[in-house]
């Protein structure tokens, strides 16, 4: 990979992104989803009941990219959304056996690829990476 002379953590953080995310795609392509529908599924945990609200702020995707996520993830059998019943205004998320299955492998992959990368630098920098993703979620809009 190249480097520019003075490098942009920001243009960076976007081109590792691009190329994590292609890794992903070849690594779970015998699922067929999009990077939305992984990402979803990276944050729903077998069991576990998660409002759109939880979904949105998990995965940082806007509430009409989430619908159309949820609306293929359901139309696939890999989630169930019902109303939520403490605020019937308002839906719940939860996995499928189907979805179980898909989130698990989602997860397996993950977890592999950040080993891999983990591994290959020390805990200082792992943290301070962290912390800088951290302060980049937490600026706020322009």
């Amino acid at each position: 990979m190249a480097t520019p002379a003075s490098p942009n953590l920001i243009a960076a953080l976007e081109a590792t992104t691009h190329r994590v995310l292609e890794r992903l795609a070849l690594e779970l392509e015998d699922l067929g989803l999009s990077h939305g529908e992984v990402n979803a599924l990276a944050q729903l945990e077998p069991g576990a009941v998660r409002t759109i609200a939880e979904l949105q702020a998990a995965t940082g995707q806007r509430a009409s990219t989430l619908t159309g996520v949820l609306d293929r993830l359901e139309r696939g059998g890999l989630v169930e959304r019902r109303l939520n019943p403490r605020d019937r205004r308002s839906f719940t998320v939860t996995l499928t056996d189907k979805g179980v299955a898909a989130a698990k492998r989602v997860d397996q992959t993950f977890r592999e690829m950040e080993g891999r990368a983990l591994r290959a630098v020390s805990q200082r920098s792992a943290k301070g990476f962290f912390d800088v993703l951290r302060a980049l979620d937490e600026l706020p809009a322009a």
